[in-house]
């Protein structure tokens, strides 16, 4: 088949939703289905089979686009959709894929040129403006949950990462919704010890337990809570003595924000923030860890790296939110309320109660295997877009 996927994403970057594109765009391109891939104009070059990576111009001349809904992703998506109705009427596609708003691209010009749609559903758009307080107004969101659902009903089929968005796509739709989850990190070099303590020397990390988090430092990944966890670990237990906090990822302006606040709570001698490092290392990092944290606060959507955690065989605290909890429980993770008090007493459990740890952990490798794996993602996807092209109009 001959698809253009429309992703208002910067491709590529070690950020969760342009990872999973790239996992997809893998197992389609692999499969031999050509891949017109149109998305915004930063990111790293790659090369993957059958996939044409084409970049709109960079009309506002930026070298960053932020996560979240911005005036910045607005003005794009703008010129997301010209490109991407150019294209519609001068090649020929057989399905159109649009992941988040560029699903709503996907299925309105679908509908135009008769072309069956994919909605590749990672967030509910109306939820991600009113957590980022991006619309203000309860008019302009009723109006967008309105144009949201439309957009569902006409849709040939929808795909979902996670529970939540499978539930809510099912109380907008009556359109077929097939859930594929996220899965762990796919070409990671393998993690072997002196790489590791080559890491550990690279960084000039002390010889202690390694508690790690992952991920970007946006409001709602809980980067405050495990900092006040982190202070009250220290003040209670002396943690400092026997590990360090380290933080993988995350921009110069974050990284040095929470850095002053470490600082003011008296516990910067056992933080460590070494910033954005390579997907590819990630496989380093996890195996570096003792513990591996997701202090998340908000969302329902599942964290790309959470998939990753359980294939690592560390152990893994995270908060009892929905967007952990429709993936983990108590059999694979250590799960806690989301404040400072509750989340710094699961990793104490998780540092000091080591057969339990284990316990978790080969439970959570083994949940991966069996449900997150990249073969049971490629047979559903594959599965997916054999269904949608019987669809007609």
């Amino acid at each position: 088949m001959k698809i253009l996927m429309i992703s208002p994403q910067p491709f590529f970057t070690e950020r969760g939703t342009p990872i999973n594109i790239r996992v997809m765009c893998q197992v389609l391109g692999n499969a031999g289905h050509q891949i017109d891939l149109l998305v915004f104009p930063t990111g790293t070059d790659v090369v993957l089979p059958n996939v044409n990576v084409i970049r709109v111009p960079n009309v506002l001349n930026v070298k960053r686009i932020p996560i979240g809904p911005s005036i910045i992703k607005l003005v794009l998506d703008c010129v997301l959709l010209m490109y991407a109705a150019f294209f519609c009427l001068t090649r020929r596609y057989d399905v159109l894929h649009g992941i988040e708003e560029g699903g709503w691209i996907a299925v309105f010009l679908g509908r135009i040129i008769r072309v069956p749609s994919i909605y590749d559903m990672d967030s509910c758009v109306t939820d991600q403006l009113q957590y980022s307080q991006f619309l203000k107004s309860s008019a302009i969101l009723k109006m967008v949950g309105k144009l949201e659902k439309t957009i569902l009903q006409n849709a040939s089929l929808i795909i979902t990462v996670c529970k939540a968005l499978t539930k809510t796509a099912h109380s907008m739709t009556a359109t077929p919704v097939v859930q594929i989850e996220d899965i762990a990190l796919q070409n990671v070099t393998p993690a072997k010890k002196e790489h590791v303590k080559k890491l550990i020397r690279k960084f000039s990390f002390d010889e202690k337990k390694y508690v790690v988090y992952t991920g970007n430092l946006e409001l709602y990944q809980g980067i405050d809570m495990l900092l006040d966890s982190w202070t009250i670990l220290k003040q209670q237990h002396d943690i400092h003595k026997i590990a360090m906090l380290i933080i993988v990822g995350g921009g110069e302006r974050s990284i040095q924000k929470y850095s002053e606040t470490a600082h003011d709570k008296k516990i910067a001698d056992s933080v460590r923030w070494v910033g954005s490092r390579p997907y590819q290392e990630m496989a380093l990092w996890m195996e570096m860890a003792d513990i591996l944290v997701s202090p998340r606060q908000e969302g329902e959507n599942t964290p790309l790296k959470i998939y990753s955690y359980m294939a690592s065989s560390r152990p893994i605290v995270a908060t009892n939110i929905k967007s952990h909890t429709q993936v983990l429980d108590d059999s694979v993770a250590f799960l806690a309320a989301p404040d400072p008090v509750s989340f710094g007493g699961a990793i104490v459990q998780s540092l000091t109660d080591t057969m339990l740890s284990k316990k978790k952990s080969h439970n959570a490798m083994l949940l991966s295997n069996r449900k997150y794996s990249y073969a049971v993602f490629r047979k559903k996807l594959l599965s997916a877009y054999d269904a949608v092209v019987t669809t007609s109009f």
